[in-house]
């Protein structure tokens, strides 16, 4: 039993990060559209992302979106959740956090809070601090970009954040995760609190505010479960808005409908 419990204890902690170095293959039509970039985050560390110009006009593009990746592998793995867009006449900018991917460092919550705001700083010098960006986040990235944008200090050049399956609170996720194997059941209090909640990101959604936010998930997501982003959204102040879709936690972009709630949104 007790081997048991450290195997879930690892698991639940290696929920957070589970990063690879090693790109994926990708399709040759988002191979030849994608640019690579580079920047450092606010202590040195060299970090890693591609740029997607639009298709329709790269050199005015109708918005610029800066997408935080989930815990998985890296940007190669989670590319396609953006892929679409420059058809539609945005850019997009995806990197990978320290330890992702051919970004540097080891990846740990707090220095990643850093890079995100680093990207975002990234970004907005690139087209000109006089505009805006749109932040969208899937899962991890989600989460960690509420705690992010609330603490960041020029919410004036978020247009909008676009949070796609966000947990709000790490032990919580943690104790959905062990409720999916019986034998763990009778252990998921002691184990979830066992994780940092320190950036509980329903503490500071309401921080969020006035970046106009929208919330999304899946009734069916069978990784986080659809309540977290009703408690969050419950918790934000306006502006806000939340779609609750009958998809899974990484194919809410596989159905057309789904794509043209971020459009219809992305175009008011």
């Amino acid at each position: 039993m007790i081997i048991i419990l450290c195997y879930f204890l690892l698991a639940c902690t290696s929920l957070i990060f589970r990063p690879q170095s090693q790109h994926e293959p990708l399709s040759k039509e988002i191979d030849t559209l994608k640019e690579d970039f580079y920047f450092k985050s606010l202590d040195d560390t060299n970090l890693h992302g591609w740029y997607l110009p639009s298709k329709r006009d790269p050199l005015k593009p109708k918005k610029t979106i800066l997408y935080l990746h989930g815990t998985t592998k890296n940007i190669s793995r989670h590319i396609g959740f953006v892929s679409w867009l420059p058809d539609q006449g945005y850019e997009v900018y995806i990197f990978d956090y320290r330890g992702y991917g051919k970004s540097e460092g080891s990846a740990n919550l707090e220095d990643i809070f850093t890079d995100i705001s680093s990207a975002i700083g990234f970004v907005t010098r690139q087209i000109g601090e006089k505009q805006t960006i749109v932040v969208m986040g899937h899962s991890l990235g989600a989460s960690m970009g509420i705690y992010t944008l609330s603490q960041y200090e020029h919410k004036d050049l978020i247009e909008s954040f676009i949070a796609l399956s966000a947990f709000s609170d790490y032990q919580l996720v943690t104790k959905d995760f062990l409720d999916n194997y019986w034998f763990a059941w009778p252990f998921q209090w002691p184990l979830s609190l066992t994780i940092n909640n320190k950036y509980r990101p329903l503490d500071y959604v309401s921080s969020l505010s006035p970046i106009k936010t929208y919330f999304l998930h899946g009734k069916n997501d069978e990784i986080i479960r659809s309540y977290h982003s009703v408690k969050l959204f419950e918790a934000a102040l306006e502006p806000k808005s939340i779609s609750v879709l009958k998809t899974n936690h990484n194919d809410i972009f596989s159905y057309v409908e789904n794509r043209k709630l971020i459009l219809d949104y992305l175009e008011k």
